[in-house]
């Protein structure tokens, strides 16, 4: 017989037995059975992340100012980041065409030449 098989038949005559106990007793029985369910209960091994209010409580008030900053810090690099990468995406775009065109690049910088554009024909 395993402990699974043990465990089923002593369940079962403890809960034959337990129609004979009184009052008192039975509180006991029932404290003790759910302190040892509770022990029973297999735990958790995934980390939990930190909720904000025991953030809150653990955390010094520098330190969590200096986190803030540290994020804010960090959201700016990103940003100035995706900025510069778009600016250098497009004026990538107009270096091709630029250079791939027949026209000389002289041609679009001539003076005359938006003058003579912004003349009204």
């Amino acid at each position: 017989m395993n402990e699974q098989e043990f465990a089923r038949r002593l369940a079962g005559h403890l809960c034959a037995g337990a129609h004979e106990v009184d009052g008192a007793v039975a509180q006991r029985l029932c404290a003790a059975r759910e302190s040892a369910l509770a022990a029973q209960r297999p735990r958790r091994r995934l980390a939990r992340l930190p909720t904000r209010d025991s953030l809150r409580f653990t955390l010094s008030p520098a330190l969590r100012s200096g986190l803030t900053m540290a994020a804010v810090l960090a959201l700016f690099v990103v940003g100035d980041y995706w900025v510069t990468w778009s600016r250098v995406a497009s004026q990538e775009e107009v270096d091709t065409a630029l250079l791939s065109d027949d026209l000389p690049i002289d041609a679009y910088l001539d003076a005359e030449f938006k003058e003579w554009l912004s003349r009204e024909s």
